[in-house]
């Protein structure tokens, strides 16, 4: 067996199966088709772009799918509490999914975290840049403090250069 049909089987995909976390993701799928049909219809329809992101993020973390979904189930929210504290049914679900003001929301929330997945690298970046020049400042003070107190022969850069 070579090493990737090991890999392969270890993870449980050799055969085409399935692995445990997917079965269980698809039961409780199937269990909310048949139990909660109208939560599962929104909520199926409002994390579409959580699914988008899954598929198009090649991380194994999957830290885009992880952003864009959190997020985006944050915006669905607040229409699946709309929808369990008032009648729990189809027409209610209908209603909230042909509310442009429902779209507007869940894909919003959405698209801030595609914002965030996209932006916090460069933030964090410049951060750390500016963390950075502060120690170089306070490693230079340090510097010249020694230099002070210990002469100019301990200044190994000044004598190389």
């Amino acid at each position: 067996m070579s090493t990737t049909n090991r890999q392969g089987a270890r993870r449980g995909r050799a055969s085409g199966g399935w692995n445990p976390g997917q079965m269980v993701f698809l039961g409780l799928f199937v269990a909310g088709m048949l139990f909660a049909l109208p939560t599962m219809l929104v909520l199926t329809l409002g994390l579409l772009p959580a699914l988008v992101a899954f598929v198009v993020d090649l991380h194994p973390r999957k830290y885009a799918a992880r952003c864009v979904g959190f997020l985006n189930f944050a915006g669905t929210l607040p229409f699946l509490v709309k929808l369990w504290s008032g009648q729990h049914d189809l027409m209610s679900a209908m209603k909230i999914l042909t509310d442009v003001y429902a779209w507007f929301v869940i894909y919003s929330a959405a698209a801030v975290g595609w914002l965030i997945f996209l932006g916090m690298p460069n933030v964090s970046g410049f951060i750390m840049e500016i963390h950075a020049a502060r120690r170089i400042r306070k490693l230079e003070a340090e510097r010249k403090n020694l230099i002070k107190e210990w002469g100019e022969e301990i200044d190994r850069t000044r004598r190389e250069s």
